[in-house]
């Protein structure tokens, strides 16, 4: 039996350091807004000092409706991406998803993620292993605070797309009345907890059984250990392997460890079960990560049998995890690397869809 050197935690968005050439943003030939560089004040707390979040504003180059625009905002999946999605070399392709809705005349707002871009890890003096999930969820709030507090929009028609993690960050914000509805880009419909097991038991799927049957039965230990806020069995396997399993917590499991804990401690169905506004469920049918049925469905059906009225699930055959064609092939991490474009039929649907809420 042999244990895997480097336990595979997956989580939702997992960046790869396969090299691309520098990712660059460009404005879309045509476009029907402009661009302009922000800062989201942090305010100084008991806790931390003031500190900013750094994005781009997109505003409608048209006349501005009475009352103002409506106005959207983007929160990114795991993993630091900029404000464009771009991290890790990687192109996740949420600036075509913003340059379509801010085409279409809301007002966009998307922001960098802690330590990307302009934006610092946070405050000065910060831990970053204290840097929880709630945390990100604050950042999230700041800025959809920020953007309905602007002259320019219609604070009653702000719109949220989360994707991946943020999918459990908009119904979050949701149930908190900021805004009029929401986006779920492969949003989970289980608890963090579930979904990354799951990966890392597919992750194995063709690994010798013995090494198999070890690396989950470590793989559980550790994320029931995170859970309850203790130490885990480092002689899960017995003793000769504790000193490699205590090297492989310290590594990979400690500096994240906050943000594993108040995940695993969700309650997402009584989070989902609270919130009123309408929610589009996207999904990807070829989406490894969050899976169609175990996450996509059951989001949707926990919002229908809680307050929500207006839910509206779509499946996309051949997409996967970032809303980009497979054409044919299994989805996998390798192919997040390779240059293709999220699906036109996705925009025009999401486009659609905020249209139709923002009347």
């Amino acid at each position: 039996m042999r244990v895997l050197s480097a336990l595979l935690l997956v989580v939702l968005l997992t960046l790869t350091a396969n090299a691309q050439k520098a990712l660059e943003y460009k404005l879309p030939e045509g476009a029907k807004f402009s661009a302009e560089e922000v800062q989201i004040p942090v305010a100084e707390t008991a806790e931390s000092k003031a500190w900013h979040i750094a994005g781009t504003l997109n505003t409608p180059t048209g006349e501005m409706p009475e009352g103002g625009w409506p106005a959207l905002f983007f929160i990114s999946g795991s993993g630091m991406q900029n404000r464009h999605g771009f991290g890790g070399g990687l192109d996740c392709g949420s600036w075509e998803t913003l340059d379509a809705i801010a085409n279409a005349g809301f007002v966009v707002l998307r922001a960098d993620d802690r330590a990307t871009g302009g934006t610092p890890v946070g405050p000065e003096g910060i831990n970053p292993t204290q840097i929880g999930y709630m945390a990100l969820v604050e950042d999230a709030r700041n800025c959809v605070k920020w953007l309905r507090d602007l002259k320019s929009v219609n604070k009653e028609k702000v719109f949220l797309v989360g994707h991946s993690e943020g999918g459990i960050t908009a119904p979050i914000l949701a149930t908190e009345g900021l805004c009029a509805g929401i986006v779920c880009m492969a949003g989970p419909g289980r608890n963090m907890y579930d979904v990354i097991y799951e990966q890392v038991k597919d992750a194995n799927a063709g690994v010798a059984a013995p090494t198999r049957i070890a690396n989950l039965k470590v793989q559980k230990e550790f994320q029931d250990a995170v859970k309850e806020g203790r130490d885990p069995d480092f002689a899960i396997l017995g003793k000769q392997y504790a000193a490699t399993l205590k090297a492989l917590w310290e590594a990979q499991i400690l500096p994240a460890k906050k943000w594993f804990n108040e995940h695993f401690n969700l309650d997402l169905p009584k989070i989902h079960a609270a919130v009123k506004c309408p929610v589009f469920v996207a999904q990807g049918n070829m989406d490894f990560q969050v899976k169609p049925v175990a996450d996509g469905r059951l989001l949707a059906a926990n919002l229908l049998a809680g307050e929500c009225k207006d839910v509206t699930f779509k499946l996309y055959d051949d997409l996967d995890h970032l809303f980009k064609p497979c054409n044919g092939r299994k989805s996998s991490l390798e192919m997040y690397a390779e240059d293709r474009r999220v699906s036109a039929d996705y925009l025009k649907d999401v486009v659609a869809w905020l249209n139709a809420r923002a009347q």
